[in-house]
């Protein structure tokens, strides 16, 4: 999202396309999530028809025979909100579909720029709408009993809480642990797609077969204010503004907050602490945790990055307890022994100078997101994090739950006979080795429409990079991959016989 003047875009229209200086970039919203996939199927439908003299405005039958196979081409609209009626689509025409023996998808990332990667996974998501409102016997406001509630689902390491789905996770085993060993990255390069400063600590060790593991093959978690509308992206700031109603010394809470957060920050995020004047007698500060100079992609860099919104709950749920009481040293500076709670917390809309300001609406909602990985049910999934939910709620307290949006994981063997075929035309295509790679991010097309022509192998081809910055201001497309990927098509339908 951006403002009127489009700051964000550099003063310019997301839907003007814009070139770097050399031509290796174009820029625009959705230029690589996924127009590059419409582009790069086109080029190559366009290529392939004038290699055996069709006109493309003007097709004839006869010129078609010559091509080495038949070619459907199918624009599914609606990806991005979990592809509801695609089943229902292919089982009312089923004339057009009974024949597919393969489909090309071009929706997923490359590892590298110009560097192919043949896609063999996908994680899927279940997203949840959450509020709750406090009783009139809760010790607690319902912000803060909410931050409590999320606090709950990650554990000391980051690591996914929910054991009914961390469990589920299909294991990565040796062989692919070694195949990631050979992707084109670096530590260095993953954490800068993710924006994170250079002090922020990664959730995993810092290497790539971890961090790529993280990113692909585990459910991670991540939570986003419910008042803020965005898209499937972890903020890289998060904040709360935390109200006492019974402190004598302002400047000694303040160093024993700032000393107390510094304790119970295991990943290192920026902390900033604001002395905030109110129209009412409470002491206010505006807590503010930085992980990231950007808001980076749940699905492309969840799992490895520390999610500041989780590290915020996490800090006020070791400063305040269920009952009402602060956490001991805190307790002593406020100097009250009031079996009532003290203190009240607000989130907060931080920008990015790290400025805050309370949301309009004050009530206590959160959107809570997990990318499942392969071996979970999208469906059970869901029914796992509601009851998960519903049993660390405390009995004072009512909990709302609507659902979001939800989408199935996807995993193929690589045993077809087309995947050799795909690698060897991946080569061709971009003049480079392909590796065998995955997505963290999730696509209900390709398990719903595996699932809707039993049979079908799925080959999920990348024609963007990792600096696209898909669904971030800025979005771009590589020239490189877009082509590469094009070409790559074509290769692989000049062969693809050898496979079926």
């Amino acid at each position: 999202l951006d403002d009127d003047k489009f700051e964000k875009w550099g003063g310019i229209a997301p839907t003007e396309l814009t070139w770097n200086q050399d031509r290796t970039r174009a820029y625009g919203r959705g230029a690589a999530d996924d127009l590059s996939g419409v582009i790069s199927i086109g080029m190559a439908i366009d290529a392939l028809l004038r290699a055996i003299e069709s006109d493309p405005e003007n097709l004839s039958k006869n010129k078609l025979q010559a091509l080495p196979c038949n070619i459907k081409i199918l624009y599914e609209t609606e990806e991005e909100c979990g592809s509801h009626s695609l089943a229902e689509q292919i089982s009312q025409n089923q004339s057009f579909f009974n024949d597919v023996d393969c489909v090309v998808i071009t929706d997923v990332i490359n590892p590298a720029t110009g560097y192919p990667g043949l896609t063999t996974s996908l994680r899927g998501i279940t997203q949840l709408e959450v509020s709750v409102d406090a009783s009139a016997t809760a010790k607690l406001d319902a912000q803060t009993a909410l931050y409590k509630l999320l606090a709950t689902l990650i554990r000391e390491d980051h690591s996914l809480a929910i054991d009914a789905i961390a469990k589920a996770d299909i294991p990565v085993t040796k062989e692919e642990q070694t195949s990631f060993s050979y992707v084109p990255t670096t530590v260095n390069f993953l954490r800068k797609s993710a924006g994170l400063l250079p002090e922020t600590h990664l959730t995993v060790p810092a290497e790539v077969t971890s961090i790529l593991e993280a990113q692909l093959r585990k459910s991670t978690i991540n939570v986003r204010p419910g008042h803020r509308v965005a898209g499937s992206i972890i903020f890289g700031r998060a904040g709360a503004r935390i109200c006492f109603n019974s402190c004598s010394d302002s400047d000694a809470l303040q160093l024993k907050l700032l000393e107390f957060f510094k304790k119970t920050n295991p990943f290192n995020l920026k902390i900033t602490l604001r002395r905030i004047k109110t129209d009412s007698e409470d002491i206010s500060f505006d807590l503010i945790l930085t992980s990231s100079t950007k808001d980076p992609h749940s699905g492309m860099n969840g799992g490895p990055v520390p999610v500041a919104e989780l590290q915020l709950a996490r800090m006020i749920d070791h400063l305040v307890k269920s009952d009402g009481t602060l956490a001991p040293e805190i307790q002593k500076i406020c100097n009250t022994t009031s079996e009532k709670s003290v203190i009240k917390t607000h989130s907060l809309f931080v920008e990015e100078d790290e400025s805050a300001k309370l949301f309009e609406n004050r009530g206590a909602k959160a959107m809570v997101e997990i990318r499942i990985a392969p071996g979970n049910q999208e469906k059970q999934a869901e029914i796992e994090l509601k009851t998960y939910l519903q049993e660390k709620l405390h009995k004072d307290y009512e909990m709302k739950i609507k659902f979001d949006r939800g989408a199935a994981p996807w995993i193929t063997p690589i045993t077809h006979p087309v995947f050799p075929i795909a690698l060897e035309a991946l080569k061709m295509g971009f003049d480079r080795k392909a590796c065998i790679f995955g997505c963290g991010g999730s696509i209900p097309f390709v398990a719903k429409l595996t699932d809707a022509i039993p049979g079908t192998q799925p080959l999920c081809l990348g024609p963007y990079d990792p600096d696209s910055r898909m669904h971030e201001p800025g979005e771009s497309l590589s020239m490189a991959d877009l082509l590469g990927c094009t070409k790559s098509i074509l290769h692989l339908i000049a062969r693809i016989d050898k496979a079926f």
